[in-house]
C-alpha cells in the first residue's frame, strides 16, 4: 500500500512539475512582447536581432500549433519584414527572407479564403469582390498589407523589370487596393502609401505595366500624407515622387524633406523612422549639392 501511495505521489509530482504547453494566443502574446522590444537602447535605438528572433520563433510556434491562425501569420510577416529591412545587409539573404514572406503570404491568403467559405478562385477576382468577401475577418486587412509589402520587397530585391514581367506589380496593386477597401487608415494609410509607391517606382512596360500612372503616384501619396501626416514614410515617399514626377514641385519636395529631418522619430517606430529620416537627409544633401 505504501509503495502504491509513493508511486501515486511521484506521478502527481511529475504532472505538476511538467510545464504546460503554451496556447497559440500565449505564443502570440510572447511574440508581441518581443516585437515591442525590437529597438534596443532608446532614445538612440538600434535594431535588436535577438528580439526579432524571439518574435519570429513565438509566431512560428503559434502557427505550428494552429496552422490556420491568421493573426500569427501576418505578425510573422511583419517580423520577417523588419528582419529583412533593418537587420540583414546581404542581398541573397534579404531575397531569401522576402521569398519566404512571399510564399507565406500566398499560403495565408488561401487559408483566409477557406475561412470565409471561398476557394482559391477568389484570388483571381477583382479587389472589390475580394474585399467584400473577406472584410469581416479582422486579420484580412493586415494580411493583405503585409502580402503587398513582401511581394514588393521581393520584387525590388529581385529586380524591378524582372519582377514586373512576372506580374509582381499587378499583385501589389490589387493587394493594396484590397487594403484600402477594407481599412484605408491601417498602418498610417498604408494601402495608399503602397499603391502610390508602386505607381511611382514600377517600370512602365508595354502590355505588362502600361497601367502605371505617375500622377496616381503623387495623388495617392498626397492622400496618405493627408490621412497620416505624422507617418515619416508617407512624407519621404511623397517627396521622392514629387522630385521624380512632380514637374516644378521641387521646392515643395525640399520643404517636406527639411521638415522630415527635423522631426523627432516616433518612439513606437524608432528604428523605422530613424532609417526614413536618414534617407531624407541623403536626399536633402543631394538637392543642396
Amino acid at each position: 500500500m505504501k509503495s502504491a501511495k509513493s508511486l501515486l505521489s511521484l506521478a502527481l509530482l511529475l504532472v505538476l512539475s511538467t510545464p504546460l504547453l503554451a496556447t497559440p494566443a500565449e505564443d502570440i502574446a510572447l511574440g508581441d512582447a518581443a516585437w515591442n522590444r525590437r529597438a534596443v537602447g532608446p532614445p538612440s535605438g538600434t535594431a535588436s536581432d535577438g528580439a526579432i528572433s524571439e518574435a519570429i520563433s513565438a509566431y512560428e510556434k503559434a502557427i505550428a500549433a494552429d496552422s490556420g491562425n491568421l493573426e500569427a501569420r501576418w505578425k510573422l510577416l511583419r517580423a520577417l519584414y523588419f528582419r529583412g529591412e533593418y537587420l540583414i545587409t546581404d542581398h541573397d539573404e534579404k531575397l531569401a527572407v522576402y521569398q519566404r514572406g512571399r510564399d507565406l503570404s500566398d499560403e495565408s491568403r488561401d487559408l483566409l479564403f477557406g475561412k470565409v467559405g471561398a476557394d482559391e478562385r477568389l484570388a483571381k477576382e477583382d479587389p472589390e469582390k475580394i474585399a467584400a468577401r473577406v472584410r469581416n475577418d479582422p486579420d484580412s486587412a493586415p494580411l493583405y498589407f503585409w502580402s503587398a509589402a513582401h511581394w514588393g520587397l521581393w520584387g525590388r530585391t529581385r529586380g524591378k523589370i524582372a519582377a514586373a514581367r512576372q506580374g509582381v506589380a499587378g499583385k501589389i496593386r490589387d493587394y493594396s487596393q484590397v487594403v484600402i477597401l477594407i481599412d484605408d487608415e491601417m498602418e498610417g494609410a498604408g494601402g495608399h502609401r503602397v499603391l502610390g509607391r508602386l505607381h511611382s517606382e514600377a517600370p512602365k512596360l508595354p502590355f505588362v505595366t502600361g497601367w502605371v500612372d505617375r500622377k496616381t503616384a503623387v495623388s495617392e501619396l498626397e492622400l496618405a500624407v493627408e490621412m497620416a501626416p505624422d507617418d515619416a514614410l508617407n512624407r519621404l515617399y511623397l517627396a521622392e515622387a514629387l522630385l521624380e514626377h512632380g514637374k516644378g514641385r521641387n521646392d515643395e519636395a525640399e520643404k517636406i524633406l527639411r521638415d522630415l529631418v527635423n522631426k523627432p522619430p516616433n518612439p513606437k517606430y524608432l528604428i523605422e523612422e530613424k532609417d526614413t529620416i536618414a534617407k531624407a537627409k541623403v536626399l536633402l544633401e543631394d538637392l543642396e549639392d
